[in-house]
């Protein structure tokens, strides 16, 4: 135990010391709340919802595509001079028990960016809407596990792609077909009398559906979404924001223990 400890701690604090520079937290700081804007820009002229509640509905999407691209990033960044050198298959169990600290290390940006959101959050948007300050914590805390989440999945890609650009691209892929599953039922509705009994499994891995069931978004009957899936046709109850992270949290879970085996 001594040695494990004394072995990982001084990666953990290689993986934040290279990161903590006040410089390049307060650059990527930028690039998150740029994108937090474009996003919502985006989902604002398709008229998805009131401002504030897309505000909520993009810092879901950035929680989803930026962690893996670090995770990934910092796992290059570590484990590439074993690759090289031939060194991995001498030690799979450093491997393995170091994945997990540097995927974590990895993602000082994006709570740092959370946190920077979550305390502004709090203080402003329930003076402007009707969004109390409790769902704004209930938010962060989804976004979170989000984090958490999405740079396992990354992880897992990394230790079986071992490239950095695929990886994250097949993360990326990942997510558009849990978000963008529902669109599929289109074709289907076509063959299929009633699609009522196969809608729930789509939206219980959407993870965007735990920010519209606390928001009490019913996105998908809006004016843009409304003819591109079949949802809108029935009667749909969107999954508890709970219910919707547990199944998040169970695949974080799978990806973190595939990734810790040997064969992976």
């Amino acid at each position: 135990m001594r040695h494990i400890l004394r072995f990982e701690n001084p990666v953990l604090s290689r993986v934040i010391s290279d990161q903590w520079k006040f410089s390049r937290i307060f650059f990527a700081l930028v690039v998150q709340s740029v994108l937090l804007l474009v996003i919502c820009q985006l989902l604002f002229r398709a008229r998805l919802g009131q401002y504030a509640d897309l505000i909520f509905l993009s810092q879901g999407v950035i929680a989803l595509i930026i962690p893996p691209y670090l995770a990934c990033s910092g796992l290059k960044k570590h484990f590439a001079p074993l690759l090289s050198q031939n060194l991995l298959q001498l030690s799979p169990m450093r491997l393995r028990q170091n994945g997990t600290i540097v995927v974590l290390g990895s993602q000082i940006y994006t709570f740092c960016f959370l946190i920077l959101t979550a305390i502004v959050f709090t203080i402003f948007i329930p003076s402007i809407s009707n969004i109390t300050r409790l769902q704004v914590v209930q938010l962060h805390l989804i976004f979170g596990i989000y984090i958490i989440v999405s740079a396992s999945v990354g992880g897992l890609c990394w230790r079986i792609l071992r490239h950095e650009i695929f990886a994250t691209e097949v993360t990326y892929l990942g997510w558009i077909l849990l978000i963008g599953g529902v669109f599929l039922l289109a074709p289907l509705d076509r063959y299929l009398a009633n699609l009522e009994p196969i809608i729930p499994p789509f939206l219980h891995l959407n993870p965007l559906m735990a920010v519209c069931h606390l928001l009490e978004i019913d996105v998908f009957r809006t004016p843009h979404l409304y003819e591109l899936t079949p949802i809108p046709s029935y009667r749909v109850v969107y999954p508890p924001w709970h219910i919707v992270c547990m199944w998040q949290i169970l695949i974080g879970i799978c990806c973190v223990a595939l990734a810790r085996w040997n064969r992976v």
